[in-house]
């Protein structure tokens, strides 16, 4: 199915819509983190991504202890209200020259707090949008194509506005994409009234809300390959693309703003090119799309920081791209495909951990391992690490069969 056939249907056209905005203002948003952390305490900057995907982390393994008891259009909705409220907030401590590292890591911190409840929401609410499989799997591309699309977006807006907007002040930008975002949202679902998730109350329903995910995917050892692959991805995608390449552009680029956003861009551009293709190919060995993934990413960061020009930089990157949507989309299809729909929140979040997890533990030992071994040379063993995460897939691929569906 052809992945522009979804948005035929207006709610469909409207939560996709909201999630762009939401996704191009979170490009800003992240941008500014790093670069003002990095102007504030240079190759320590980690530490402030560190507490962000700690707090992404945290909301994953517990925030559901709340929100499965919500309707997930209401937390879509409050979420990016909150959102933008604190960034307003920061934005205006910015303008006035309050800003500090503690009032940025704190507003950071609460940032990722909230957007750890925003995924699984829309996750859960995509299935009673679209119960047909074919379909589904074309909303699933669609949605996939809105952080690569994003990540073209954002970034060249950023090499566009550089100079001209404050760093400070892109958090306005992050702000108001979120207010429309919320209106987007509300007016997709308004029509929709989505079911209240059955949810009984208690220490037991607590307890399965934190670790109803786990239970679920005890048994399947596709998904325990896929969480290990997705924990290691991210742990190079933070500490390696993200903080890594920032500075390691800061200490060789004239430009190093510029740079970084056109290698963003560039990525963006493959994770878009990919998502269109697979969003018309079912994943009927979604082993080999984890496989191909990790062997594309490893193989793309391996080569970034060696790259003598612009032009090869950003070849990398979108060749390093091409990891996202073949991940993205196989997990999807397992998790609608082997598991029922009350659980599919709680096997996100639980992915979620595994990704937040990863870029955690990248982001902490980052300034370590960058004042011990250098930029590139680190940088280049992420990229070998996810490279042999896709070898050892290969190799273990008649052990790594699905296993029966959880009921």
């Amino acid at each position: 199915m052809f992945i522009l056939k979804p948005l035929a249907d207006r709610r469909i056209a409207l939560l996709w819509g909201a999630q762009v905005l939401s996704a191009t203002g979170t490009e800003f948003y992240m941008v500014a983190v790093i670069w003002i952390a990095a102007a504030l305490i240079g190759r320590d900057a980690g530490y402030v991504s560190a507490l962000q995907s700690g707090a992404l982390l945290f909301g994953s393994l517990f925030a559901g202890v709340l929100t499965d008891r919500w309707r997930h259009g209401t937390t879509m909705v409050g979420v990016s209200l909150f959102r933008a409220a604190l960034l307003l907030l920061l934005a205006a401590a910015g303008a006035l020259g309050f800003m500090s590292l503690p009032l940025l890591a704190v507003t950071a911190g609460l940032v990722a707090l909230a957007t750890s409840v925003n995924d699984p929401a829309l996750q859960a609410t995509l299935p009673m949008l679209t119960p047909g499989v074919a379909t589904r799997h074309a909303v699933n591309g669609l949605f996939d194509a809105t952080r690569r699309m994003a990540r073209i977006l954002g970034p060249s807006l950023i090499a566009l506005v550089n100079g001209i907007v404050p760093i400070g002040q892109f958090f306005i930008i992050t702000a108001s994409a979120l207010l429309l975002s919320a209106l987007g949202v509300k007016a997709a679902l308004r029509d929709t009234p989505l079911p209240m998730p059955e949810r009984s109350r208690g220490w037991p329903a607590a307890i399965d809300a934190v670790i109803g995910g786990a239970r679920a995917v005890r048994h399947h050892r596709l998904m325990h390959f896929g969480l290990v692959a997705v924990l290691i991805g991210n742990l190079t995608w933070g500490m390696g693309l993200l903080l890594g390449m920032a500075l390691h552009l800061r200490a060789t680029s004239a430009e190093p703003l510029t740079a970084y956003g056109l290698m963003m861009s560039a990525y963006g551009v493959g994770n878009l090119g990919c998502s269109i293709v697979l969003a018309g190919i079912t994943p009927k060995r979604p082993l080999l799309w984890i496989v191909t993934s990790k062997l594309t990413f490893g193989l793309g960061i391996l080569l970034m920081p060696f790259a003598p020009n612009a032009t090869l930089l950003m070849a990398c990157a979108a060749f390093a791209a091409i990891n996202g949507p073949f991940e993205n989309l196989a997990m999807l299809h397992i998790m609608q495909h082997d598991f029922p729909p009350q659980r599919i929140a709680q096997v996100y979040r639980l992915q979620m951990c595994a990704t937040f997890g990863g870029s955690l533990i990248g982001y902490l030992v980052a300034p370590t391992l960058f004042a011990a071994f250098g930029l590139a040379p680190m940088i280049a063993t992420l990229g070998a690490l996810t490279f042999s995460t896709g070898l050892i897939g290969l190799a273990l691929r008649r052990r790594l069969q699905t296993g029966p569906a959880p009921k």
